[in-house]
C-alpha cells in the first residue's frame, strides 16, 4: 500500500468525519468539531504515519483507533487499556516506549500476524470473537476506508 500524506489526512478526515456522526444535534456536532475533531485528526495521522513505517496497514489501523475511542489519544479505560488503540500495558508496553500508540501497534501488529483475517485479529485483539459487533465495527469501517483509499488513488 503506497500513501501520501493528501491520502492519509484525507482518510483521517472522513473517519473523523464518522466519529462526528454520533452526536444527533447540530449544535453538539459543531462543538465536537471545535473542540475533539481537530485532536483525533492529528491522533489519526500519527498512527498512519507510525504503522506505515512499521508495516502496517493503514487502514486496518485507522479503523481500530476509531472504533476503540474514535481517536482519542489519551483514553484509559476502566479496565486500564491506554490510548488510542486501547493496549493493556501491563501487556504490551515495553521500556523506552515513546507513548501508547507505540503500544497500540505492538498489539495490533501481534495480533494481525496471527490471524488470517481482519476479522479475526480484530476477535483477537478485543477477545470478543470474529462474529462479535467489535469485529464486525472494524471490518465495516475498514470496508469503508478501503472504497475511499480506492478513490483516492483513482488517477485523474
Amino acid at each position: 500500500m503506497i500513501v501520501s500524506y493528501r491520502i492519509i489526512h484525507a482518510l483521517c478526515l472522513w473517519s473523523v468525519s464518522q466519529a462526528s456522526l454520533n452526536y444527533e444535534s447540530p449544535t453538539a456536532q459543531q462543538k465536537y468539531w471545535k473542540n475533539q475533531a481537530p485532536e483525533a485528526q492529528k491522533t489519526c495521522k500519527e498512527i498512519s504515519y507510525r504503522g506505515y513505517a512499521a508495516g502496517l496497514n493503514i487502514l486496518e489501523l485507522i479503523s481500530v483507533s476509531y472504533v476503540e475511542t474514535r481517536h482519542t489519544k489519551n483514553l484509559v479505560s476502566p479496565a486500564g487499556a491506554r490510548g488510542p488503540l486501547q493496549a493493556l500495558p501491563k501487556y504490551w508496553k515495553r521500556k523506552g516506549d515513546k507513548d501508547d500508540i507505540t503500544s497500540g501497534l505492538r498489539a495490533w501488529k501481534y495480533y494481525r500476524e496471527k490471524s488470517t483475517s481482519l476479522r479475526e485479529a480484530a476477535g483477537k485483539y478485543n477477545g470478543s470473537g470474529t462474529g462479535g459487533r467489535y469485529a464486525r465495527d472494524i471490518q465495516a469501517h475498514y470496508d469503508e476506508l478501503k472504497k475511499l483509499y480506492a478513490l483516492l488513488r483513482w488517477p485523474l
